[in-house]
């Protein structure tokens, strides 16, 4: 393949030269891609696109730093910045970030939008979970600021005055109900 069917065939997906120089796409997969995207109905590119970001990180349990500044640097310059957010997010849920990565993306990650901010918020407070005793005082962060994920891993290790709080301050019907048969089997 020359030069130019190269350029074509990544412009035609809205991918950059970038995409392929790190490692995100694949030759393979952008000849692949194109394929399905000329006999398809479905010719919205940041669909194709976010298919790519979504398999490089279903490859990997944690990236370099590099990896995760190339990552987000393509994020950043695509089009579609809600695709993009959504694919930034996605760093999150499938790859195990240390701490300096952690706070990297969710110090940048307010470029996609105010919408980010409650994602921030919500695996701030799953991090500080996973990672230290639930505490009063996280506890009622986690009343305050969580939301009904936060809240739905609480219920697991709250103590009966938790979850008497939960069962009136739960985000939703669910995790209030959920924390009132906690109760119940408790005091029996």
């Amino acid at each position: 393949m020359t030069d130019k069917e190269l350029k074509n065939k990544l412009a035609k997906i809205g991918y950059s030269t970038l995409w392929l120089d790190y490692g995100i796409l694949t030759i393979e997969y952008l000849i692949e891609q194109e394929d399905v995207f000329d006999n398809s109905d479905d010719q919205n590119t940041e669909h194709y696109r976010y298919s790519t970001f979504r398999q490089y990180l279903n490859s990997k349990n944690n990236l370099t730093d590099k990896e995760l500044d190339n990552y987000l640097r393509l994020t950043f310059a695509d089009s579609d910045t809600l695709m993009a957010g959504s694919a930034a997010v996605n760093l999150f849920n499938n790859i195990d970030l240390t701490d300096q990565q952690f706070i990297k993306l969710c110090n940048s990650i307010g470029h996609f939008g105010e919408w980010t901010e409650r994602i921030v918020t919500r695996h701030t407070l799953l991090r500080q979970l996973r990672t230290n005793k639930l505490t009063d005082d996280l506890f009622n962060e986690c009343i305050e600021n969580g939301d009904s994920i936060v809240q739905g891993k609480i219920l697991d290790i709250a103590e009966t005055n938790q979850l008497e709080l939960l069962a009136f301050k739960g985000k939703n019907k669910k995790i209030r109900n959920t924390a009132l048969e906690r109760l119940k089997r408790l005091k029996q």
